[in-house]
C-alpha cells in the first residue's frame, strides 16, 4: 500500500513542476548563489526557485551508538516550486532507507516519512547583498517502522534561513525547531552555517551543523538521538547535542540555458561530514551528493 501510494504522488509532482510557469522565480541579484549540500532535509536556501533534487547519503554509524556500528543509505528526491517571486512551495524529506546496523537490530530497508511546506522571502535587499526567508514544515508520520519513521504523530518545523554575499563570497545560515505534536518525539533545535567562495563556475565550501534535543521523547530509554534524519524519541536526550563538520564543493555544470522562458541550470555537490564535538550519537561520518535542476 505504502508503495503505490508514492506512485500515486508522480502526477501530483509532475503538475506541482509545470505549476512553475505560473510562478515568478526570484533570482535577480542572486544568481550566483548555490544551495547547502550537507544536513539537506533541513539546510533551506533562502532563495525561491523551482527545483528537482535527488539526493544519495552514506551514514556510517558510530561505535558509539547503541547498535556498535553500522551504516544507513538513504536515496531522495526533493522539489520545491516557486508560487510567486516570494513564496515557493517545498517538498524536503521523502525518499527510502537501507539500515544496517552491526548489532542490536536486524538488518531494515524501508520508506522515509514526507516533509512539505511552504516558504517566503520576506527581505531581499540587493544593495547590502541580503536574503532571508521564513517558512513551515510538516513531516508526516508516513514512512515504514523498520527504519524510525512512521511513529508519533509528525512534527512542525518552524524555520529561518539567510544569505549574504560580498564579491565571490557566499554565506548562508539555517535556524528552526522541530516540534513535535505528540510527546513521543523528542523535541530538536538546528543550526546550520555554510560558506562558499566562487571560482568561476567551482565553491569549494565548508559547512557546520548543530542539533540539540531540547526535551526528550517517550520512545526509547537512550540518551542518544538520530540527529538530522532520524527521531528516535530517546528519553534521556534532553539537553544534549551533537556538531558536524562538513567540507566539500560544488560545481555548476550547466548555467544560463532556457526553460519556459526562464533561466535553468544544474548544479552538482558533494561534502564530507564528520563530528566536531566528542559527543557523536550515530554520527561517524557521512558523504553526501546531490545534483539540483534549477529553474529561476
Amino acid at each position: 500500500m505504502r508503495v503505490w501510494n508514492r506512485v500515486s504522488l508522480l502526477p501530483t509532482v509532475v503538475a506541482l513542476f509545470i505549476v512553475l510557469s505560473a510562478g515568478q522565480a526570484q533570482a535577480k541579484g542572486f544568481e550566483d548563489l548555490v544551495s547547502p549540500v550537507s544536513n539537506p532535509t533541513l539546510f533551506e536556501d533562502p532563495r525561491v526557485s523551482t527545483e528537482l533534487r535527488p539526493i544519495f547519503a552514506y551514514h556510517e554509524i558510530s561505535d558509539q551508538f547503541v547498535s556498535q556500528g553500522g551504516n544507513a543509505k538513504i536515496g531522495a528526491v526533493q522539489l520545491r516550486v516557486a508560487l510567486t517571486d516570494r513564496l515557493a512551495f517545498i517538498a524536503t524529506k521523502d525518499g527510502y532507507v537501507w539500515l544496517e546496523p552491526d548489532a542490536v537490530l536486524a538488518r531494515k530497508n524501508g520508506w522515509a516519512n514526507l516533509a512539505f511546506g511552504l516558504k517566503y522571502n520576506f527581505l531581499h535587499a540587493e544593495d547590502w547583498g541580503l536574503l532571508a526567508s521564513g517558512g513551515l514544515r510538516y513531516e508526516v508520520a508516513s514512512g515504514d517502522k523498520d527504519v524510525f519513521q512512521g511513529r508519533g504523530d509528525g512534527l512542525l518545523n518552524p524555520f529561518l534561513s539567510a544569505a549574504w554575499m560580498h564579491n565571490g563570497l557566499h554565506v548562508l545560515g539555517y535556524t528552526g525547531a522541530r516540534v513535535p505534536i505528540s510527546g513521543n518525539d523528542t523535541t530538536l533545535w538546528d543550526t546550520s552555517v555554510h560558506a562558499d567562495y566562487q571560482l568561476g563556475r567551482f565553491y569549494p565550501l565548508i559547512e557546520v551543523n548543530w542539533v540539540h534535543a531540547l526535551d526528550g521523547g517517550r520512545r526509547l530509554p537512550i540518551d542518544q538521538e538520530g540527529f538530522d534524519f532520524f527521531n528516535l524519541g530517546a528519553q534521556k536526550a534532553g539537553g544534549r547535542g551533537v556538531v558536524t563538520q562538513a567540507y566539500g564543493f560544488r560545481c555548476r555544470l550547466v548555467d544560463g540555458a532556457a526553460v519556459w522562458d526562464r533561466v535553468a541550470g544544474i548544479d552538482w555537490g558533494a561534502v564530507y561530514e564528520t563530528p566536531l564535538t566528542d559527543r557523536e550519537d550515530l554520527f561517524a561520518w557521512r558523504v553526501t551528493t546531490d545534483v539540483v535542476f534549477w529553474i529561476r
